[in-house]
């Protein structure tokens, strides 16, 4: 408590505005922000089942089977254990990623995290912000195609991740993990053949590539809608000083190159304007 406090503004015959929100509304705001679950990352399931999965393969080349042969510069469990933590290090960073897009990491504590107001994370937006810039894209795409072409979806690019791709990735992990890893611990000890470790390391590193690729291609998406969002958005200025003749226009017949100028004026001629 505040070791000194002024008391409240007398508010009695203020005009304040009231929103009028629906119960729906209602319950909706009050939720944001509260400790109920609000948001859920629809891949945690899966990438705690997989994490679970490498943590038990960590665990089992700590045996002196492993560690007692020697595989190029270090020995078997060395080898394997370092591409295994390095997979694992590519799902943390991938729920961090989903986190945001399913909008978990606005509820979470930010204190020190990996997150910002709102669910930021560095230069990309927590989830209204990707809605919005979404929403516009797909919007604007949409109003500036031939009427005679069907709508398509330009939304879901942003979030690609959590409708299926991203779900995929993490179940082909744990497939290697369960196959491919497994088999290669259950029966190294016994013959100790390690010709084929070079392949299976290289298809854990794949697939540590493949979660880092899938993260950029969301990021690339959101970058791509917000670029196009913004363009548009000088556009929609262009028109505004169009209609404003003592004023826009003479700023326009200033700065509007020959492309801009022609469309301006064959629009004007059709009736455009």
């Amino acid at each position: 408590m505040p070791i000194f406090q002024r008391p409240l503004l007398d508010v009695t015959g203020c005009d304040i505005p009231d929103l009028s929100f629906s119960g729906l509304e209602k319950a909706v705001l009050e939720l944001m922000g509260s400790t109920a679950e609000t948001f859920v990352n629809p891949i945690e399931g899966a990438m705690g089942e997989v994490q679970g999965a490498i943590g038990g393969a960590l665990s089992q080349l700590n045996d002196p089977a492993f560690l007692g042969v020697s595989f190029g510069d270090s020995n078997v469990s060395e080898f394997l254990s370092g591409k295994l933590e390095g997979l694992n290090s590519g799902i943390d960073e991938f729920r961090v990623h989903s986190d945001r897009l399913s909008g978990v990491s606005s509820v979470l504590d930010i204190g020190g995290g990996a997150y910002g107001p709102g669910g930021i994370q560095g230069e990309y937006p927590g989830l209204a912000g990707l809605h919005s810039i979404a929403t516009q894209v797909n919007t604007l795409k949409n109003s500036l195609k031939d009427p005679l072409q069907a709508a398509k979806d330009h939304y879901s690019p942003i979030f690609n991740s959590l409708f299926g791709p991203g779900d995929d990735m993490i179940r082909s992990v744990q497939s290697l993990v369960d196959g491919d890893v497994s088999n290669f611990l259950t029966n190294f000890p016994f013959d100790q053949d390690t010709s084929g470790l070079v392949e299976l390391g290289s298809k854990v590193s794949d697939l540590q590539s493949n979660i880092t690729n899938l993260i950029n291609d969301d990021n690339l998406a959101y970058e791509a809608a917000l670029d196009f969002v913004l363009k548009k958005t000088v556009g929609f200025s262009v028109l505004s000083m169009l209609e404003q003749p003592c004023l826009g226009k003479k700023l326009f017949d200033k700065i509007a190159g020959g492309d801009l100028k022609g469309a301006v004026e064959s629009a004007g001629e059709a009736g455009g304007l």
